[in-house]
């Protein structure tokens, strides 16, 4: 720009900002540190299947059936929860007993 020259890349023919000081320290620990929050990203993730069709012969010999198994309600869910917690319960008093009667 300033030589006359031109270049294929504009970064490199652009002139470069100018720094203006506003007088706020940049080099203390408060400039520099940034609070961040915990963002959870979902990233795009782009997928596709193929079908057989006419000059396009796709193979099924690796293909797994799919069959679902049976539901389970939230209510029949934390039945078992509790079930199993009753049971580990049961044994860490049996184990906690069994230490009282030995020692």
């Amino acid at each position: 720009q300033e030589s006359g020259k031109e270049y294929h890349n504009c970064s490199v023919q652009t002139a470069p900002k100018r720094y203006v000081s506003d007088g706020t320290p940049k080099n203390c620990r408060e400039t520099q540190t940034v609070k961040t929050k915990n963002v959870r990203s979902q990233t795009t993730s782009d997928t596709s299947t193929q079908m057989t069709k006419t000059g396009c012969w796709v193979s099924d010999n690796e293909d797994k059936i799919v069959i679902p198994g049976k539901y389970v309600t939230a209510d029949e869910k934390f039945a078992y929860m509790l079930k199993q917690v009753i049971v580990l319960q049961s044994y860490f008093r049996r184990w906690k007993a069994q230490k009282y009667v030995n020692s």
